[in-house]
């Protein structure tokens, strides 16, 4: 089970907080010129949080801001690579069939989101993510279910790390810190970004445990070697 964790748990941690990264430049890009930290009420940035400037998942009306879309895009496909790797880094075990099928359908959603909003800021129209409703429903609803049925079996920073996995949800943030005053809250793809960052930290601390505990246990076992 450890060398499972291992195989997933640093490459998942690595692909999250580079997704996480990426989010919070979008965020950037978006928020930046007009809205403070905190702020919600000038006139600029009251404008700015019409949903026709949203970089994920664009809709129409769209009016897209600097290089946001393409950063986002960006992060939504590096997290689909690493929801792939979610059941090993999350619990270090083959996933059962239900489980697998789930992960599998929600990182394909998530890319086909990842595409199309990356297509659309790089072209600057909007483009339609292959499957249409049924992608981007599977990028809403599943990655966050994943999450929640792996904690089950997570421990430790693992746990952790579903559970930032899960408040970083798209479905989550839908009904939480992305409602603003007018459309959109002000930085809400940042805290977004955060929380998959402090996923994938989580997941760095349970790898760089795992290898202290594996590192001990070859010198208590070289030890036990030459008392006999």
């Amino acid at each position: 089970m450890e060398r499972g964790k291992g195989a997933g748990g640093l490459g998942a941690a690595v692909l999250l907080v580079v997704a996480g990264a990426l989010l919070v430049a979008a965020s950037w890009q978006r928020w930046a010129d007009v809205c403070g930290w905190g702020e919600s009420g000038s006139t600029a940035c009251l404008e700015r949080q019409d949903h026709r400037f949203d970089v994920v998942v664009p809709g129409a009306p769209w009016e897209p801001v600097g290089a946001a879309a393409q950063l986002a895009g960006g992060s939504l496909l590096v997290l689909a690579a690493a929801l792939v790797l979610l059941p090993w880094a999350l619990v270090g075990r083959r996933p059962d069939a239900v489980t697998a099928a789930a992960t599998l359908a929600g990182a394909l959603g998530t890319a086909a989101v990842g595409v199309a909003t990356l297509r659309s800021g790089l072209t600057g129209d909007l483009v339609d993510p292959v499957g249409g409703g049924v992608a981007a429903a599977a990028w809403v609803l599943l990655p966050p279910a994943v999450a929640v049925r792996l904690a089950i079996s997570a421990r430790g920073p693992r746990l952790a790390a579903a559970v930032l996995l899960v408040l970083a949800a798209p479905l989550v943030a839908a009904f939480s810190y992305a409602v603003g005053p007018y459309d959109a809250q002000p930085w809400w793809e940042a805290v977004s970004g955060v929380l998959l960052v402090g996923a994938g930290l989580c997941l760095l601390t349970a790898d760089v445990a795992r290898r202290s505990r594996g590192g001990r246990g070859r010198v208590r076992s070289r030890e036990l070697d030459h008392a006999v």
